[in-house]
């Protein structure tokens, strides 16, 4: 798919997304989510060039945040004590399959960012930056996630071991992907649609 429209597709969903969420169809638009989440690493992954290592490397990405979240969830480690809600779909022991994609959304999109911008950094320069960018995004989503439906954590607030366990998944996330992700135009696009969209519900809540 060319770029551009690539682009467009990623701006108009996350615009019709954060307008929708603010209407009388926000119920109905918070289940559209599972379908968001799809076309976003189609988009993503169609826009890299895809080895078998980047493909090997997404897998493990994937089976490492959806092992880990069930993990969670069933022990409260390592992120703390939370439950998921209805908004990522089908779940497996609690966990909705399709976080692993999610956690393979963030890692590709960052990882193929910091490629680009530190290109004569070190493997751990990059992996660090690209694990704070990840770290940054969940700084974000962790106040409105229960307004949008996608998780909650016992009391209401995520602790602080959450925010630690995070950078550590999202270090070992990047480790797994790889020495080195291919440029990607489409992967700067995403972090900033994916952080303004969860950075406007602080201002403007979701009308559910």
């Amino acid at each position: 798919m060319p770029y551009r429209i690539a682009l467009l597709i990623v701006a108009v969903t996350h615009l019709v997304g954060t307008l929708g969420l603010r209407t009388p169809y926000a119920g109905w638009m918070i289940l559209l989510t599972p379908v968001h989440l799809l076309v976003s690493f189609a988009l993503l992954y169609g826009q890299s060039t895809p080895t078998d290592r980047l493909k090997v490397g997404l897998f493990f990405v994937y089976a490492i945040g959806l092992g880990i979240e069930m993990i969670g969830v069933n022990t409260g480690f390592p992120f703390g004590r939370y439950v998921y809600l209805e908004g990522l779909g089908p779940q497996i022991a609690g966990t909705p399959w399709l976080i692993g994609l999610n956690w393979a959304l963030l890692t590709l999109a960052s990882a193929s960012f910091v490629s680009d911008f530190l290109a004569d950094g070190s493997r751990l320069q990059r992996a660090l930056l690209a694990s704070g960018l990840m770290l940054g995004l969940d700084v974000l989503m962790e106040p409105v996630a229960q307004a949008h439906r996608l998780w909650m954590f016992a009391g209401g607030i995520a602790p602080w071991q959450n925010y630690v366990a995070w950078f550590a998944v999202a270090f070992a996330a990047q480790w797994v992907l790889g020495p080195r992700v291919t440029s990607n135009r489409l992967a700067l696009p995403i972090l900033i649609a994916q952080a303004a969209f969860f950075a406007i519900s602080w201002l403007w809540p979701v009308a559910i």
